[in-house]
């Protein structure tokens, strides 16, 4: 069992409280009080605060369940989805017609005050002062040698790094706080976004020569982490500053991640074994039925994300760094409710009508493709996504426009690995064909589900994967990817054709391609080829509005971006709402609340808001 994943359930616990006489008692001598200068005594203490820094991390890369996390105060809800795009080109709203939780597609609506902008701003920071944090407690203890203290140390300058690329990313020139402070500031001003670029690049580096060469422990950040988010940074700041020596510098970091981490190219792990006859997991359709350990349909693809094939240790020589997700087991004993894999990510067409079209083609009974007396009432199918409605969900751009024409040939469009909806009402002479458009009342809610975010044959999940009568709706135990060296390859291929050199981004772009069977071949390549096979290859995984909102600097218009939001988004495709239009930004704001309270300086907004 991972180790790892017991970390967090004893990160709160509380200290015993020192014995006191009658005479002593009303003395200010607070011993159980702790400021920062008595909470280091040892280095399990800084390696506490690395702790929260992954979990922070962590929470800032699932699809936070918005619904069950309102029922546990322990839980920190986080407006997260965000940074997966939602509001963007490859992820929207809930699909239906009431968009009001999936408001950020909504351009001309959006202000500084709206409180996602406000929430990733105050947790990039937080995650920042964690760092911090373990850095100045690192001085204050007595360490057993130098590698140990380096080691915390390189963990503590990553996550410091991957704030301030975030930071930088997402708002641009920010303010730099490099060291631990108690004292709060008004004065603050921000940086360029080259220098806070710079900075990021400066932690990363340092992070990618100490870190270990893979990963000591599950979940922990080893150097072939450090150096793709580096080769990350080196991109983001050639782009803003037009240095072509950084995209010479994002290949030979990025260079180093894919000799370390080689990508799977044939199928491994947990269901791939023809030989294995045993079974685990609820068949969301047939309870009793086992679930087959072995997969006979699976490829690859699939591979890679079935419980317990996530991690380096567990042969998966792609994975760069993945968010551990504790058993139910373990949730429950730390008192845990939630995993932010859930609920929030699920389609929302279990719930939809016949369009009027089909309506008189079906029978009386049977209000719509999904409505099954067997399968509602505690017993939804997985086609749905485990559930009867969801807040977070793909755009066409994602389920269908990248796979047009040459690009269909591909295992990552399959139907295991993204099952378009079938028709499940037994009642229905249409009974197990695939859910078209115009079947429904509301097109926009007809996408299709990702073996990324469910498992539609209930493999590995038990009954405390469920609630509220819903089938898999907390995915217990499913870890998720942080990174992993398909994107190193993408970052590459980017590099090399922001340089100049076509032939080894086509390259670098087609590694990819081929390990996903893809029939068509890049031969030439345009940056927005790139982001559209970054929504093949990452959508659900990737950062997409960091990646959207780097792709040009600072002074420029960023076209490629706005083209992506005015064609793609789900109010602008999917809803047909072309009067929405591409922002007037190409930043995130500054919160308001932020330029208030810094009194002490000016603190100037971004353009367009």
């Amino acid at each position: 069992m991972k180790t790892y994943k017991y970390l967090l359930a004893g990160l709160f616990a509380s200290t015993a409280l020192v014995g006191c006489n009658d005479d002593d008692f009303l003395k200010e001598e607070p011993k159980t009080i702790f400021v920062v200068d008595n909470a280091f005594e040892k280095s399990s203490q800084v390696d506490a605060t690395i702790t929260r820094a992954y979990y922070t991390m962590a929470k800032l890369h699932g699809w936070d369940n918005f619904f069950l996390g309102m029922f546990d105060p322990n839980y920190g809800y986080r407006r997260c989805c965000i940074l997966g795009g939602q509001g963007a080109d490859t992820m929207g709203g809930d699909g239906q017609l009431d968009h009001t939780l999936g408001g950020l597609s909504d351009f001309q609506a959006l202000n500084p005050d709206y409180a996602d902008f406000y929430d990733l701003w105050n947790d990039l920071y937080e995650l920042a002062a964690q760092a911090n944090m373990a850095m100045y407690g690192s001085e204050l203890v007595k360490w057993t040698n130098d590698t140990e203290k380096d080691e915390i140390t390189a963990q503590a300058r990553f996550f410091r790094g991957w704030a301030y690329l975030r930071l930088a990313e997402c708002y641009g020139g920010v303010p730099i706080l490099d060291k631990y402070s108690e004292e709060l500031r008004y004065d603050l001003t921000r940086a360029t976004r080259a220098e806070v670029y710079q900075f990021a690049i400066d932690d990363l580096k340092d992070a990618a020569q100490k870190l270990p060469d893979f990963p000591k422990q599950d979940g922990r950040v080893a150097k072939g982490a450090a150096n793709h988010y580096l080769a990350e940074a080196y991109i983001a700041l050639g782009t803003e500053t037009g240095d072509k020596q950084q995209f010479q510098n994002a290949i030979d970091a990025a260079t180093i991640t894919v000799n370390m981490h080689p990508l799977m190219t044939k199928r491994f792990g947990v269901r791939s074994n023809p030989m294995d006859a045993g079974a685990s997991g609820i068949d969301p359709v047939n309870p009793s039925q086992p679930v087959p350990n072995y997969k006979a349909d699976g490829d690859v693809f699939y591979d890679l994300f079935q419980l317990g094939n996530y991690d380096y240790s567990e042969g998966n020589t792609e994975s760069l760094l993945v968010a551990q997700s504790p058993t139910y087991a373990n949730y429950s004993v730390s008192g845990g409710l939630v995993y932010p894999l859930g609920i929030t990510c699920l389609s929302a067409i279990g719930t939809q009508n016949w369009s009027d079209k089909y309506r008189a083609l079906n029978p009386e009974n049977s209000p719509g493709p999904c409505w099954d007396p067997e399968l509602f009432g505690g017993k939804n199918c997985a086609y749905l996504g485990g559930g009867t409605w969801g807040i977070v969900g793909s755009t066409d751009y994602s389920d269908e426009v990248v796979w047009e024409g040459k690009f269909a040939d591909d295992i990552r469009n399959n139907e295991l690995n993204r099952t378009h909806p079938v028709v499940l009402d037994r009642n229905s002479p249409l009974k197990g064909q695939i859910m078209t458009p115009d079947m429904v009342r509301d097109p926009a809610a007809l996408m299709r589900t990702s073996a990324k975010i469910v498992m539609a044959d209930g493999w590995g999940w038990d009954d405390h994967h469920s609630s509220f009568g819903a089938p898999f709706a907390m995915q217990y135990g499913r870890d998720w990817y942080m990174a992993r060296s398909a994107e190193t390859y993408l970052l590459l291929a980017e590099a090399y054709l922001r340089k100049g050199d076509m032939d080894n981004a086509v390259k670098n772009i087609n590694i990819v391609r081929e390990r996903a069977h893809a029939g068509y071949m890049y031969e030439t390549l345009t940056l927005r080829d790139i982001l559209d096979e970054r929504a093949r290859e990452l959508a659900w995984e990737e950062h997409r509005w960091p990646t959207l909102l780097r792709w040009d600097s600072s002074t420029g218009s960023n076209e490629d971006m706005k083209y992506q939001l005015s064609h793609y988004t789900m109010l602008c495709n999917d809803l047909g709402r072309k009067d929405v239009g591409a922002p007037k930004w190409t930043l995130f704001p500054i919160p308001t609340n932020t330029i208030n309270l810094n009194s002490g300086a000016e603190m100037a907004q971004n353009p367009g808001w």
